[in-house]
């Protein structure tokens, strides 16, 4: 990685993860591979590479991070966790109620808004018809018929009865032979 001076630039309320001193901030294009064996990919990426005039520590932050997870997402043809965000926002919903409606488990959503998962191509797809309102019309209709349904015992109940008692009582557990 070779940095360029001229893109160095004070990083405001940045702080050295090493000695707290002051950050600068220099954008350095950076490639890095994606992937397993004959599979893998070479993905080329500009990262703010943060830098510590006091102690000459260089490290990426948060902000780098995304970054690459969102060249990994474009390689992919998947939506990126800001997209995803960005779809649920705009329906004015919470991630439980998000959840709620649209069947998708609110940790794997909070992973994938996160970026510590990427979803799947079937979800990513799902996700996409999301984002038009008269789907998501729809599937609020069908979970508040679902909400309305009379409610079923999840388990089978038995009735104690003075047999089941007594069958308990007798019970014995021995050794086998």
């Amino acid at each position: 990685m070779e940095s360029q001076p001229e893109d160095a630039a004070p990083t405001a309320n940045r702080l050295c993860a090493e000695c707290g001193k002051p950050v600068t901030t220099s954008w350095q294009d950076h490639a890095f591979q994606y992937g397993l064996g004959a599979s893998a990919v070479d993905l080329a990426v500009r990262l703010p590479v943060r830098r510590c005039a006091q102690c000459d520590f260089d490290y990426l932050d948060e902000e780098g991070e995304r970054i690459k997870h969102e060249a990994v997402c474009h390689h992919l043809g998947v939506l990126t966790p800001r997209e995803i965000h960005g779809i649920r926002q705009r329906h004015g919903l919470s991630r439980p109620a998000f959840a709620r409606i649209t069947g998708i488990g609110e940790a794997s959503l909070g992973r994938w808004e996160n970026g510590i998962k990427i979803q799947t191509p079937a979800n990513d797809r799902y996700l996409r018809l999301l984002a038009h309102p008269d789907i998501l019309v729809l599937l609020r209709r069908f979970a508040s018929t679902r909400l309305h349904e009379p409610s079923r015992p999840k388990f089978r109940q038995i009735e104690v009865s003075d047999i089941h008692l007594q069958r308990q009582q007798s019970f014995v557990l021995r050794m086998a032979a």
